[in-house]
């Protein structure tokens, strides 16, 4: 075995060497001899020269790609291609004119073949950033900086399809946050650009007012690497009016009168859901104890307005100041034409609105802020500038600066860093203003020797100044009121502040949650929910009434309806909502007014309050139309309408109707009422009848007790309707009223030859129970299974009565049993139910019922 096996692995050893000298030999590079080639190594990997896109180019001329296509681009074709793609003005600008140098080697140090900067113009629409509310105005700001980061994009991808290499840094964010703080976070400050490329100047408010469409505009830039045969100079004048209103409406002071600009007071409130609001949103929540604690901190509004920003794009809290300016020839014409006007329409709501206004203690701002505004709450927090490096302080301490917190100082200042930064630096401070120079100059009066790391957590509030003094980390030589003071001129938030309570501003809108509105079947249109006012009430028997509705504003009804329609009431009594429908009784053609006649019913909840309680001038919710038991002439050629008792009242509507437009058909009115004196609309049908000879009325009376009638007495029977309609069989039958009378007519105009198809019918005068009653004996108990509750019910009380009582939740809406809303299980007892119109067979065998109509017959069980 030990034989085999130094025999096979020579054999593997001799063939391996043999291998390697021939691969030495195949993967040699021949045009480097000793050089490996790595392209041969692998029988798969395609030679480059050989790739079919290297093949095409080549074949085309294109050795070198694309860029071998180039075609260079004038300004001419250039503005013409930038305004395609939508801006609303352009300009050019070479990368070496002078007035880029503050930003030549950021642009250079990420895009180094940079030649030339397009500056481009989107307008904004100047009513929404104008007005109070903010949401509004940064809806229209997101739009303009979407659009404006959009043309940038296709300008660089058409500039592409020519070769021509270009980018578009973003109008605004994203940018650069790992160079924040005390670090510019911009790869471009499109400002100063578009000043160059002659789109417009700096306004005192420090926005760009463009010559046309003033500080309403938002701007955009693209880096291309080719020079532009025409760039374009500044404009040779200053479009701001110097009107200072700016500095009137901005609420932290940020722009002063003579025309100096402090920037942090305008980063801390306006950029308050920015980075460095954000930063110190982030800390509170950290640093509180709870939610008590944080609520304390951060009121309700704040944390609603971050979530905004957070989920919306973030929102500036006033820019105020490109929302009052007047300048740019299509803005200033209001302004020339009514300065007080202009005043009192854009600034002062601005001036009044309340609001926070965010700024950091012991600034400027906030003592401008607390002496200027009494509608306004002024809240101290932190803003996120805190230097993290030497550098980043020395620049942006001019920028900082508090001038009037240094009105009283004059000193020369060395500091001398060492650690981690090492640098010197003399800061001098006089007559309120601040110079920062490298090196040491001039005889200081005042000599601060730091370590670099241990100077900024100071400042960040990480390090004590004792501690560090006391380490001596930090060594001062001179008088240290001068270290205070000068530490007044940078004033640095604490993380713990005194808490400020924001109130949320009010609002004059009157929250309501819409009804829904349904579409009426009949006409396919949407119905309408609203208020009407009562304007009368007529007695039309000793108890039924007509009651004339009409819109409280004037005018026509807001509805319309079709003759048989019924409308729906909505009404709470002791705090109960109940909703009834009552037929429209008046003629589609009566546009003034609407009317329903109802009888008062005993046990009624809304026709007792109706005439009991409803006066003139009062107003119900009322929703209207509905329904589909209509006639309006163009069904049928002829029409038989029979009606009981106050069922009459669909028929009115029709009859009425089919008069006043001449209707040339045939109309049978056929009518039953207890007695003579329950006739409703007696004088008036006589006088629809005179007035219309195609109209026939025939009226029984099944108990007139007495009361003189010499018409036909006992209820509709089939002798009533041949006697009363030829051919019966021939017309269309609507019949209306309570249910049993309308099932017995129904079953007589079969038997009479009337197909079914040509009856029309609508139950009336069902059992609508007044659920704020509550009398009888107890007829059992009832147990509610998934509420666990139990209840006694009493002689004529509903379920849905009971459930109501019992503070057991039913959902319910007609209370008539025709909608099914209040259907529930019943899983032991007995009920009995007027009307079940909702129920399906299968329902019935599954064991449910209509809570608004059934009463137990014993002790029951529901599945509720």
């Amino acid at each position: 075995m030990r034989t085999a096996a130094r025999v096979i692995i020579g054999l593997y050893q001799l063939l391996f060497q043999r291998g390697q000298r021939r691969g030495e030999a195949r993967f040699a590079d021949p045009r480097h001899p000793g050089r490996h080639n790595p392209q041969a190594e692998d029988p798969c990997f395609m030679k480059l020269e050989d790739h079919p896109t290297v093949r095409r180019l080549r074949a085309a001329g294109l050795a070198d790609g694309p860029a071998a296509a180039r075609r260079p681009i004038g300004a001419v074709e250039l503005r013409q291609l930038a305004l395609t793609c939508g801006a609303d003005d352009v300009g050019f600008v070479e990368i070496g004119r002078a007035e880029l140098e503050p930003q030549r080697d950021e642009i250079l140090r990420h895009y180094p073949w940079t030649r030339s900067l397009v500056s481009i113009v989107v307008k904004m629409a100047q009513a929404p950033v104008r007005g109070t509310p903010r949401s509004v105005a940064n809806l229209e700001f997101h739009r303009a900086g979407h659009d404006t980061n959009a043309i940038c994009a296709a300008i660089v991808a058409r500039l592409q399809d020519r070769g021509i290499r270009a980018v578009n840094p973003s109008m605004g964010f994203p940018m650069e946050m790992n160079q924040n703080p005390g670090n510019a976070i911009w790869i471009v400050a499109h400002k100063p650009v578009a000043v160059a490329a002659g789109l417009g100047r700096m306004g005192i408010h420090r926005n760009v007012i463009h010559p046309k469409f003033g500080n309403f505009i938002l701007l955009g830039t693209v880096l291309l690497d080719q020079d532009i045969d025409v760039p374009d100079a500044p404009i040779d004048y200053n479009p701001c009016l110097e009107c200072k209103l700016c500095v009137a409406a901005c609420p932290v002071g940020a722009i002063k009168l003579e025309g100096a600009f402090d920037f942090q007071a305008c980063f801390t409130h306006n950029y308050r859901d920015f980075m460095g609001g954000f930063t110190d949103w982030v800390e509170q929540i950290a640093d509180s104890r709870d939610a008590l604690d944080y609520r304390r901190r951060v009121n309700e509004p704040e944390t609603a307005s971050m979530w905004q920003s957070l989920t919306y794009g973030a929102n500036y809290k006033s820019a105020y100041c490109i929302a009052v300016c007047p300048a740019g020839e299509d803005v200033i014409g209001s302004y020339l034409r009514d300065k007080g006007a202009h005043r009192r329409e854009i600034l002062k709501p601005l001036q009044d609105r309340p609001e926070p206004v965010y700024v950091v203690a012991g600034t400027d701002a906030e003592d401008i802020a607390r002496r200027k505004w009494k509608h306004k709450t002024v809240k101290p927090v932190g803003n996120g500038m805190t230097p993290r490096t030497i550098s980043g302080l020395l620049t942006f301490m001019p920028i900082v600066f508090q001038r009037a917190q240094a009105r009283d100082l004059d000193a020369v200042f060395h500091f001398t860093f060492t650690g981690a930064e090492s640098r010197q630096a003399t800061v001098t401070v006089r007559d309120g203003k601040i110079a920062v120079r490298d090196g040491l100059l001039d005889k200081p009066d005042l000599r601060v020797v730091a370590d670099s790391k241990t100077w900024l957590g100071f400042l960040a509030k990480e390090r004590s100044l004792v501690w560090a003094l006391a380490r001596r980390k930090i060594r001062v030589s001179g008088d240290p009121r001068l270290l205070l003071a000068f530490g007044k001129c940078f004033p640095s938030p604490e993380i713990r502040r005194k808490p400020v309570e924001i109130v949320p501003e009010p609002s004059l809108l009157r929250p309501a949650i819409t009804p829904y509105a349904g579409n009426d079947e009949e006409t396919g249109k949407v119905r309408w929910f609203g208020e009407l006012a009562l304007r009368d009430v007529e007695q039309v028997t000793h108890e039924v009434r007509t009651f004339r509705f009409v819109d409280p504003n004037g005018g026509e009804i807001p509805f319309r309806h079709v003759a048989g329609q019924y409308l729906t009431l909505e009404i709470t009594r002791q705090g109960i909502p109940i909703r009834r429908s009552y037929t429209i009784a008046s003629s589609p053609t009566w546009r003034d007014r609407v009317e329903i006649t109802v009888k008062r019913e005993e046990h009624g909840a809304v026709s007792r309050w109706l005439h009991d309680d409803l006066r003139p001038g009062d107003r119900i919710k009322i929703e209207a139309p509905s329904g589909g038991f209509v006639f309006s002439g163009t069904e049928w050629p002829t029409i038989v309408l029979v009606g009981g008792g106050v069922g009459i009242t669909p028929m009115m509507s029709s009859v009425r109707y089919l008069t006043e437009t001449e209707w040339p058909g045939t109309i049978y009115l056929l009518f039953s009422f207890k007695s003579p004196r329950d006739y409703i609309f007696k004088d008036e049908i006589e006088t629809l009848r005179k007035r219309n000879p195609r109209l026939h009325v025939s009226v029984t009376m099944s108990a007139p007790d007495g009361e003189a009638w010499t018409g036909h007495v006992g209820f509709i029977d089939a002798r009533f309707v041949t006697a009363a309609v030829p051919d019966i069989a021939l017309h269309r039958a609507h019949v209306c009223g309570p249910t049993p009378m309308m099932d017995a007519v129904k079953a007589i105009l079969l038997d009479l030859g009337v197909p079914a198809g040509q009856i029309r019918t609508e139950a009336f005068g069902t059992d609508r129970r007044d659920p704020t009653r509550r009398t009888g004996p107890v007829v059992g108990k009832v147990k509610f299974l998934n509420s666990g509750k139990t209840a006694q019910a009493r002689t004529g009380e509903s379920l849905l009565d009971l459930a109501g009582e019992t503070k057991v939740r039913i959902d319910s809406a007609c209370r008539s049993g025709t909608c099914g809303t209040c259907m529930v299980r019943l899983t032991a007892g007995k009920v009995r139910m007027s009307v079940q119109d909702a129920l399906s067979d299968g329902d019935r065998e599954d064991g449910y019922i209509l809570a608004c109509q059934a009463e137990p017959e014993g002790d029951v069980e529901l599945e509720v």
